[in-house]
């Protein structure tokens, strides 16, 4: 339910519901019968002891995710990070305790449980034949047999990438690897994956967590966060929890993605790798560096302290070749487009484009540590931190033809074409760390978890400043270009000069303006501490554990930009060939396109600070700029929560109930035509947030899923901020709000999963998902708005909940090693999942038709050959995502329909393809070689059809290799 406290008056203000509060009543009488029930049956039972135990494989190497039994009681557990493992609550006596890990023979030994005490089991697990040791022990393929295990044993629907894996492929960051998973696409920048979308929803949808503590959005406005950010060598699993239960967070309608750092395991290690690379992209090809280690080892009696430090650097020099058209539609008679009719039809063609080189200058680095001390009866302590530090440099070069009329045809422009240019140097620096502090401990009957945490994320950005150039003069020739469009290659629109003016003539663009931004920041930092209680007891043969906890987050994030901009005070004084030449590309775009003069922004930065008298400062638009986005907001989330399982027979039982409570406080700016007035609101709602799941063993190695979940999705900070900025400009006055009184989405989710495990290791998944959204957030353009007190009208632009929405889908996965080939074609494997989705928004304001969600692909695929034999090891990777809704831009009526130019703005479909070799040497070293993007493959939008682009840009393929070494030599 949602309850706001608005102190201003001109934002609109939404229908306000409440929780009835006899459904509120039940709940907790529910909730309340259920604890005394589970504490009744608990205070009934005698003295119990705890069997606690490490798994390791023959080489020392950790198990996570084995599935342990103790018979005949049926109590069961699954190995954790350490491959340790306890069963509580357990009747004095003997027991036989079986282990079972895909890919390992089964194991099983005796154990003898005494009253009040814990009983040591540690196992070594052995392959079940030479041939599948081959397989089980490759350095990939033993962190694919940990992904099988930990998804067989989950509570929910749960999909993991192990680091073994992500870094058997030349993933750049984290996103570009969980991408490679089911019903996962992409939204790419720059080359890389930037966030991802689970499910057919978009990135607000999914949740980001590292070592299950919430990771702000090192961007400012938005609470995804950037996971081209964080190296793909930095974490030891990601882990895609695509069903929610109660005891997590429950913004997470789409999933809940969670990194987990890497802990010290049984043998001491070290790692250390070094790899380049090289892109013919730009005049002189750009270059691609990557270096990092890991060293861990564990201590003292028992190896009960473990310490780990690990950090990695990647420099990526990537170029981009980028063309952004500008599709439209004008009215023409037959032979007549300078003045039609009214009645005229409408055709489509371009009145501009943007031809874009960049160069850029990536550098990530990144640390991590942790330290742990092990009790002797299961418990633990630990202290884990990671910081991610992305210097995402780079200059932008910007040529503009632009097309002012129209004459005989939508493809000839008339005489009064001009050119514009730009220059950009950006320079955002990007960091995000978390710092977490927790136990893990453990009584016979009862289990407590904890941990306090600080997470921080920002950016800060030293210099995202453009200079722009024109020519003032009317009879200039870059001001009086005859342009047409040449439509040959539809998907490479060329507007070219037909009357003989060189629109690259250095001396005819003069400087008009300047934008420096001067350390402009936004940061968030995010407190939170929580605990859970879980305590396990048996019921009429059936086996359970009920557990309750809380947690609060407390989360503060601000954006304060300082952004000047300046205005040559002679705007034909100064040209751009005064300054030299630092970029040239003759093969750009393989030459349907060209570029003019590109000098380097640190050129004008000098000039400007050598002659500061020749520029003033434009006061109206920096204050209307920065004063727009400057804003502070404060949340408060504190939950609650109950959940109880039941395992009797082939049946395990789960339900919960969570409980979340948000308050927000924001502050921000009214900005009118100069004048400035702050603003402030505040406000709170409450939700309960059910699940449930049932699982059944058909066999031993076959399953079925049943969950259904309620979750949801919180507004963005930047549309929360209270702020309104009018723009007074004659026949087009604008105005941009944000709507503190946005309710959060909620979405109804139900799952369905059968699962088969196959032998010697793989699975094959096949599941159906449906979620019912209400309350989307969308952009909504409103025309002819008033203000109180201001006489004209307005054009305004506002996020507003709207309507209601479903996605719905099936998706496959398929996963083994085929080892019962003969011969050399037993080191074959194959990895490969498929995803279908479709989906419907309702109530969208301006437009009657039922869209697709934004940014659901119908269809994404994954597809991943592998082959190991004897030390060689090839992994190739293919992954596609379909065109899919990026923003909504189509309204009823608008010329040429929903797919003309006017329609809503798609991301292009994009399939990319790569691929890696690793050869073992001696001595613990591993040649890698690679090959990224080898297809290079587009990436880029188009309004309404494939027809009409927006952008198209290029990255070129990229070649590289190097070493890995570890000093555990041969596993």
């Amino acid at each position: 339910m949602t309850s706001r406290r608005p102190s201003t008056v001109f934002l609109p203000q939404p229908c306000r519901t409440s929780l009835p509060s006899r459904v509120f009543a039940h709940l907790l009488l529910v909730v309340a019968a259920l604890n005394l029930f589970c504490l009744q049956i608990a205070t009934a039972q005698v003295s119990r002891g705890t069997v606690s135990g490490r798994l390791t494989d023959g080489g020392g190497g950790l198990l996570q995710g084995a599935r342990v039994e103790l018979q005949p009681s049926g109590a069961s557990t699954v190995s954790n990070t350490q491959g340790e493992f306890t069963i509580e609550n357990v009747a004095p006596g003997p027991y036989e305790m079986k282990v079972n890990f895909v890919g390992f023979a089964p194991f099983s030994s005796q154990v003898t449980v005494a009253a009040g005490q814990t009983a040591r089991a540690d196992a070594v697990l052995q392959v079940a034949s030479k041939n599948e040791e081959v397989v089980v022990t490759a350095q990939r393929v033993h962190g694919e047999a940990e992904e099988v295990n930990r998804t067989r044993t989950a509570d929910n629907v749960l999909q993991v990438l192990t680091s073994e894996v992500i870094t058997s492929l030349p993933n750049a960051n984290i996103a570009d690897a969980v991408g490679r998973l089911p019903s996962v696409t992409l939204e790419r920048d720059e080359g890389e994956g930037k966030y991802v979308q689970v499910r057919g929803t978009e990135p607000r949808y999914t949740n980001v967590t590292i070592d299950g503590v919430n990771v702000p959005s090192p961007e400012s406005g938005v609470r995804q966060i950037k996971l081209d950010v964080v190296p793909s060598d930095l974490v030891e699993s990601v882990e895609i929890n695509k069903t929610l239960q109660a005891n997590m967070d429950g913004d997470g309608i789409g999933g809940s993605v969670n990194m987990r750092t890497k802990t010290a395991g049984e043998q001491p290690t070290v790692t250390l790798y070094g790899l380049g690379g090289y892109t013919p992209i730009l005049a002189d090809g750009r270059g691609q560096t990557q270096f990092g280690g890991t060293i861990g080892q564990r201590f003292l009696k028992d190896k009960r302290l473990g310490i780990l430090f690990g950090g990695t650097y990647d420099f990526n020099g990537r170029g981009i070749n980028d063309v952004e058209p500008s599709p439209t539609t004008i009215q023409c008679d037959p032979g007549n487009c300078g003045s039609p009719s009214d009645n005229a039809p409408y055709f489509g063609t371009y009145n501009g484009e943007d031809i874009r080189e960049y160069r850029y200058y990536r550098a990530r680095f990144g640390f991590e540590g942790s330290a742990d001390y092990r009790l002797n009866n299961g418990s633990s302590f630990y202290l884990r931190g990671l910081y991610s530090h992305f210097n995402n440099f780079g200059d932008r070069w910007v040529f503009t033809p632009n097309i002012n009329s129209y004459t005989n045809s939508p493809f000839q422009g008339g005489p009064d074409g001009n050119m514009t240019m730009n220059i950009e140097t950006r320079r955002p620096i990007q960091q995000v760390s978390s710092l977490t502090a927790g136990g893990h401990q453990v009584w016979p009957t009862w289990v407590l978890s904890w941990n306090v945490s600080a997470s921080q994320s920002g950016t800060e950005t030293r210099g995202y400043s453009t200079a722009n150039f024109a020519n003032q003069d009317p009879n200039a020739a870059i001001n009086n270009v005859v342009f047409g469009v040449n439509l040959k290659d539809p998907y490479r629109p060329v507007i070219y000069p037909q009357n003989g003016v060189n629109i690259y003539d250095p001396s005819q663009y003069f400087l008009q303006s300047l934008d420096f931004e001067n350390k402009s920041q936004t940061y968030q930092l995010n407190l939170q501490a929580g605990a859970d209680l879980s305590k396990s007891y048996r019921w009429n043969g059936a086996y359970g554990t009920f557990a309750f906890g809380g947690k609060v987050r407390n989360a503060h994030k601000y954006n304060e930009p300082n952004d000047i901009i300046y205005n040559a005070n002679d705007q034909a004084s100064i040209p751009v060939n005064m300054f030299p030449v630092s970029n040239t590309d003759p093969n750009y775009y393989d030459k349907t396109y060209s570029l003019g003069y590109m000098p380097d922004f640190d050129e004008f930065r000098k000039f400007f600070l050598g002659h500061p008298d020749l520029f003033s400062v434009n006061l109206k638009s920096t204050n209307s700029r920065n004063l727009r986005n400057q804003w502070d907001l404060v949340e408060r989330v504190s939950a609650g929560y109950l959940m109880n399982s039941l395992t009797f027979g082939k049946f395990r039982l789960y339900g919960g109930v969570r409980f979340e409570g948000t308050t927000e406080d924001n502050r921000g700016n009214l900005v009118q035509n100069g004048a400035i007035s702050p603003l402030k609101m505040s406000g709170s709602y409450f939700d309960a947030l059910p699940s449930a799941e049932v699982r059944y063993a058909i066999r031993t190695d076959t399953g079925i899923r049943f969950a259904y979940s309620r979750g949801l999705a919180r507004p963005n900070f930047g549309d929360l901020a209270p702020y309104l900025v009018l723009n007074v400009a004659g026949a087009r006055n604008t105005a941009s709000i944000g709507n503190p009184n946005l309710k959060a989405t909620h979405a109804d989710n139900i799952d369905v999963l059968f699962e088969q495990y196959l032998k010697p290791l793989g699975l094959i998944q096949a599941g159906y998902f449906y979620k019912q959204i209400g309350d989307p957030i969308v952009q909504v353009q409103t025309n002819g708005v008033t203000y109180s007190g201001i006489p004209q009208s307005f054009i305004q632009t506002q996020m507003l909940n709207a309507g209601s929405a479903h996605v719905q889908g099936f998706e496959a996965a398929y996963q083994q090693r085929l080892s019962y080939l003969p011969s050399v074609l037993s080191a074959l494997g194959i990895s490969a999942n498929y995803s279908y989705t479709t989906s419907q928004a309702n109530g969208i304001p301006g437009r009657s038709d039922h869209p697709a969600l934004v940014r659901q692909a119908p269809h994404t695929w994954n597809i991943s050959p592998t082959y190991d034999r004897g030390r060689v090891s090839f992994r190739l990777g293919l992954s596609y995502n379909a065109a899919n809704i990026f923003s909504y831009g189509y309204s009823d009526g608008a010329p040429l329909g929903l797919h003309g130019p006017n329609g809503d703005t798609y991301l292009y479909a994009h399939l990319q393809i790569d691929a890696q070799t690793s050869i073992r040497l001696v001595k613990g070293f591993t040649l890698v070689a690679y090959g990224l993007n080898l297809n290079n493959e587009v990436f880029g939008f188009y309004q309404g059809d494939p027809i009409w682009p927006i952008q198209r840009e290029y990255y070129k393929p990229t070649i590289g290799g190097g070493f890995r070494w570890t000093s555990r030599g041969e596993r």
